[in-house]
């Protein structure tokens, strides 16, 4: 039996990948970003370094960072609704694991419609999602790699598990500065 690999299309790992990825995606003609992270990491001006980043680049960004731990439909509802009110054309995740589920589910439901309940399961999209870049700011969860997002559904108290090859991010990044000074999860 043939194996399959689902990985971001580009890894950027060590010091100065914050740097090289912001050329990669500048590279792509995105317009504007929608930052997806938790409120402890914009608090700490975290979100607004990579907007600032952005803007170098000549995008545009607005920031979601009502992501909780552990994800839910509300989240990704509250993301989506922020998503369409920005006019952005991707999402930047920034954070660990739970903000990069919550950007995933913004991302594949923003291409294909819907609401994130019907991609419960494998492999449920019929489209890409819009562009996606995952930048890590811990370490352990791998979710800015992989093709699985877990979901809290508040209404029937369980954690979806997507597994979508269309969630995987178009770009990882793993800049070690953004890592220091991190608490211990």
């Amino acid at each position: 039996m043939a194996t399959q690999f689902f990985m971001p299309v580009q890894n950027i790992i060590g010091a100065g990948a914050l740097a090289q990825a912001m050329d990669a995606i500048a590279a792509l003609g995105l317009k504007k970003a929608l930052i997806v992270t938790d409120g402890g990491l914009s608090k700490m001006g975290v979100a607004d370094q990579i907007g600032g980043l952005l803007k170098e680049k000549g995008i545009d960004y607005a920031v979601f960072d009502q992501v909780q731990p552990n994800p839910t439909v509300s989240n990704v509802n509250a993301g989506l609704a922020k998503l369409k009110e920005s006019s952005a054309d991707c999402v930047i995740s920034l954070g660990g694991g739970s903000s990069h589920d919550a950007a995933k589910a913004i991302a594949i439901v923003a291409a294909n419609g819907g609401k994130i309940e019907d991609y419960e399961g494998l492999d449920k999209s019929k489209k890409p999602q819009i562009p996606l870049v995952a930048i890590n700011t811990t370490a352990g969860t791998a979710s800015e790699m992989t093709r699985f997002t877990i979901i809290t559904d508040e209404t029937r108290h369980v954690k979806m598990a997507i597994v979508d090859k269309h969630v995987t991010p178009l770009l990882s990044v793993n800049e070690p500065a953004l890592m220091e000074g991190m608490p211990a999860p």
